[in-house]
């Protein structure tokens, strides 16, 4: 589920003063019909009063009467919904509406972006990364200076005093907002490349507008250039490739699934296909396609006898 589509079909339900047909929604929030069916149970079920009108120009409607008060939400369920919206990878028009459509229902609402640790907890393969993604979380809900050890992309090391604002979770990985008294500005740290982590004192905080998209890609895909990736995946790399792309991503085409999405070209992309071993098939672009024969070909050399 994407809490995005799903605040979206809510705010566009609330806004329509007509019938909204699921090819509407569809069509606006990128999604199969089916999905559409299924993101109006959940509303239902959450206690939304949802009038169905069923043939040829049938669709979906909220009754007249129904209001959504800024008290349908706790405090703890707004800051899930706002977070979640805030560390989607689908950062468009609707996301940022949604996400300012929530916050200006929960009018107690102070701190939109902070993870408190009880509504979060991490069980992962990887126990350090785990670790400190838990004690950062902590870090933000009690607003600790956090003093890292950083190892950048370019190989340079240096030690900074945070202050942890949010996490993002970004193609995969875990990023930590933060303001850098260092560098005295805001600056996004990849939680994999921190060394070292050492809670200190409290801090007063300080106001920030949020966490805004073109500046997360900026920052955390900076020069790097983007590509439109096309697969044919099989059954044995289906279920890796949804976890990896999402299941909207991946759809049915005769006998066989198609996998479609805008990624970064760089060894990370060709590694991350190579570990989908021969389940995948890359159809598009072609030079990736022949970067993973060449890596292959390199493995070969490698491990020759």
């Amino acid at each position: 589920m994407q809490i995005p589509v799903l605040v979206g079909i809510l705010s566009t339900l609330l806004s329509s003063d007509d019938l909204v047909r699921a090819e509407d929604l569809a069509k606006k929030y990128e999604i199969s019909p089916r999905s559409v069916y299924r993101y109006i149970a959940m509303l239902s079920e959450g206690g939304i009063p949802i009038e169905s009108v069923v043939g040829r120009n049938g669709g979906w409607r909220i009754v007249e009467s129904y209001k959504l008060k800024a008290t349908y939400f706790t405090p703890e369920e707004y800051e899930r919904l706002i977070f979640s919206l805030q560390s989607s990878t689908l950062q468009d028009d609707v996301t940022k509406q949604a996400t300012l459509k929530l916050t200006g229902l929960n009018r107690v609402h102070q701190s939109a972006t902070v993870l408190k640790s009880e509504q979060f907890i991490v069980d992962s393969g990887d126990s350090v990364l785990g670790e400190l993604l838990n004690t950062v979380s902590e870090c933000i809900a009690q607003r600790k200076l956090c003093q890292i050890e950083y190892h950048s992309k370019d190989g340079v090391d240096s030690v900074r005093v945070i202050e942890p604002y949010c996490l993002i979770l970004k193609d995969g990985a875990w990023y930590v907002y933060s303001f850098c008294r260092l560098r005295k500005g805001f600056r996004y740290f990849k939680l994999s490349r921190i060394v070292k982590l050492d809670v200190g004192d409290k801090f007063s905080g300080r106001a920030y507008d949020g966490v805004d998209s073109s500046v997360i890609k900026t920052d955390v895909l900076r020069n790097k250039e983007m590509c439109e990736v096309i697969l044919s995946v099989d059954n044995t790399a289906l279920s890796a490739c949804e976890e990896w792309l999402g299941v909207n991503s991946v759809a049915k085409l005769g006998g066989a699934h198609i996998a479609k999405a805008e990624l970064p070209y760089d060894e990370m992309l060709i590694n991350r296909i190579l570990s989908l071993g021969d389940g995948v098939r890359v159809e598009k672009p072609v030079r990736l396609r022949q970067a993973v024969i060449d890596r292959c070909r390199q493995i070969i050399e490698i491990n020759r006898d």
